[in-house]
């Protein structure tokens, strides 16, 4: 496999996770992308669950297959910094952990009783977001430090301070219905744990 098809992958788990998302919402009845998480289109039960875990574990996969496209462009760029083969490794992760988030341990449907695999979602959620800005930060320091793609390293400085702060407030709507969210203050939401 080519390093080119590698960071194609990359861009087709982005495509195919945006398809996934919309495809779900736009297939469930009363689901809203502003007020309702992506996890709802995964709990049990859920209509069209079996086409959307089958996109969402693909996108997962080419997610994963770019993080190995990317730890072998850090390996063979001459400048195989630790923290830049740490931030693939993770992007590896993140594909891994993701299919589990949604296969295995699907978010529990609402009004239901708490289950093992639902309340593993909430802890894998939380797993997927250090990842996540784990590997764009120390790719951001990697790319600031080896001065490959100029501006790229800034880039993923804001893009690491965006998912921070837009994060935890996802976070904190795990396992609340969108009913019950939308009479709670966003900002206290923001200030407090899941």
């Amino acid at each position: 496999m080519t390093h080119s098809i590698l960071y194609i992958c990359g861009v087709l788990s982005a495509v195919v996770f945006v398809t996934v998302t919309i495809l779900g919402g736009a297939l469930r009845p009363g689901f809203s992308h502003i007020s309702d998480t992506i996890s709802e289109l995964f709990s049990p039960g859920s209509p069209n669950k079996p086409l959307l875990d089958t996109l969402h574990i693909l996108s997962a996969i080419l997610g994963a297959l770019f993080g190995l496209g990317v730890l072998l462009f850090v390996r063979g760029s001459g400048h195989s910094e630790m923290v830049g083969i740490i931030g693939a490794v993770l992007i590896i992760a993140t594909g891994v952990v993701n299919i589990a988030t949604a296969t295995v341990f699907p978010q529990d449907a609402f009004a239901s009783p708490a289950t093992f695999p639902g309340e593993m979602h909430k802890v894998l959620a939380g797993v997927l977001a250090l990842l996540s800005m784990s590997s764009t930060l120390m790719l951001g320091i990697w790319l600031n430090r080896v001065g490959i793609f100029p501006g790229f390293g800034n880039y993923s400085f804001i893009t690491f301070a965006v998912v921070l702060l837009t994060g935890g407030f996802a976070v904190t709507k795990l396992g609340t219905p969108s009913w019950e969210s939308q009479s709670v203050s966003p900002l206290w939401l923001a200030c407090s744990g899941p």
